[in-house]
């Protein structure tokens, strides 16, 4: 059997690992020289931000992206090009309109003197990085629904070079470092898009149509996947809101100090699970489910291992990155960084029994599960902040991920089951 196939998978994955280990780095040093320069309200201003840009990256990942991304490959290459332009210029269309009407929202609210100037850049700033953030992962999705994983790093090495550099600019002025590090967010956000948009209008080009029936095609896998998202999201990134609703945001820049110590674990799986849906279904067309589930426990040991690695050297020097490289002092500091640690060790596995069930498309059933997962971390949450403090949204979020993960192993090895009662 030739190998070329599999040279072709090592090297879209491998090039897919480094995009992710850049867009780990920017995050990381981004993260830090904040944390270290800015002040804890500008910082927490940038991480609502950046927690608010995750929701609605999440929610288009799983409403178009990944429809998209599992559908797109069946068709032929015309008719591929027509659905991908289609749904993108109908997108454009939609986010236009959107956020030209939500941009009202923080000029309003300075007129009439319900926020203050700082708060409603920061809020404006979040609504255009949002509005870039969708343009820019549409377009990074199409270039791996083509197999163009080297584009994809040009491109993200232009939006973390913009990134960095705005990070900068803003920590210069830096009484108004939140809102301007949300601004660098925005620019860097509409340069990566940009550039995979003039990347893409190369080859293939973008052909334009009527995108109805294509959204109907991808409306029924899109629906409850998005819907099993935004309720991720609701105890996976609102720990923060939490926390400066029932704390403060130094509260909020406490645990986020305490979590960009492991920080590129979470960017890294977020990266590597782009990559990991589409090849769990490749694989499952492919080879079956039995030879899905080996492939995707081996990568799942090989990732833990390095996860592990990490966590050990990053615990034993959290003194020095926390107290002489980030210039911060974290209440409860050990604690913070263990529970992070364990969040991280389980949402490895879960991310991977997600990408298996994704591609048997059971995304209705694990959005209820997803929801009663919810349910407990938000309610682990809000109870347990007298008695834990802020290490309550950790323990919340580690109680939901484990309750996620023992419920998408059941409906994992249901399906297994009944296929083995098929055959």
């Amino acid at each position: 059997m030739s190998t070329r196939p599999s040279g072709r998978f090592l090297y879209f994955f491998g090039t897919g690992v480094l995009d992710q280990v850049l867009l780990s780095g920017a995050n990381f040093v981004a993260g830090f020289m904040m944390i270290r320069y800015a002040s804890d309200v500008s910082y927490g201003q940038f991480v609502l931000a950046q927690s608010a840009v995750l929701l609605l990256v999440s929610a288009q990942a799983a409403w178009l992206s990944g429809p998209v991304a599992a559908i797109a490959p069946t068709k032929t290459a015309g008719l591929r090009v027509q659905m991908i332009g289609s749904l993108g210029a109908s997108q454009t269309s939609f986010l236009r309109r959107m956020a030209l009407a939500l941009l009202a929202l923080p000029l309003a609210a300075y007129v009439i003197g319900i926020w203050s100037a700082s708060i409603s850049l920061a809020v404006a700033g979040t609504i255009l990085a949002g509005w870039a953030a969708l343009q820019r992962e549409y377009r990074r999705g199409v270039l791996l629904i083509y197999s163009r994983p080297q584009a994809m790093l040009g491109a993200d090495a232009v939006y973390v070079a913009i990134l960095l550099l705005g990070i900068a600019l803003a920590l210069l002025l830096r009484p108004a470092a939140g809102p301007l590090a949300i601004a660098a967010l925005s620019a860097a956000g509409w340069a990566g898009a940009t550039v995979a948009h003039r990347m893409l209008a190369l080859e293939p080009g973008w052909v334009s149509g009527n995108p109805g029936p294509f959204w109907r095609e991808i409306r029924t896998i899109g629906l409850w996947s998005a819907v099993g998202a935004v309720i991720y999201w609701l105890f996976a990134q609102s720990y923060n809101y939490v926390l400066a609703t029932r704390l403060d945001l130094t509260a909020v820049t406490n645990v986020n100090a305490a979590r960009l110590v492991v920080m590129p674990v979470f960017v890294f799986m977020y990266g590597i699970n782009i990559l990991l849906t589409p090849t769990a279904a490749n694989w499952l067309a492919k080879f079956g489910l039995p030879s899905m589930l080996r492939r995707l426990a081996v990568l799942t040991v090989l990732i833990t291992a390095i996860d592990l690695m990490y966590f050990a050297v990053a615990w034993i020097v959290r003194d020095w990155l926390i107290v002489d490289l980030l210039h911060k002092h974290i209440g409860d500091q050990d604690r913070l960084l263990f529970l992070w640690g364990c969040v991280a060790l389980v949402f490895l596995p879960r991310e991977v029994l997600q990408s298996a069930l994704y591609a048997l498309k059971r995304a209705r059933t694990m959005a209820w599960i997803i929801g009663l997962s919810a349910a407990m971390s938000l309610s682990t949450m809000w109870l347990g902040i007298p008695r834990w403090g802020a290490a309550a949204v950790l323990i919340g979020q580690l109680a939901g991920e484990c309750a996620l993960l023992t419920g998408l192993a059941l409906l994992l090895w249901r399906q297994v089951l009944r296929r083995r009662a098929i055959s």
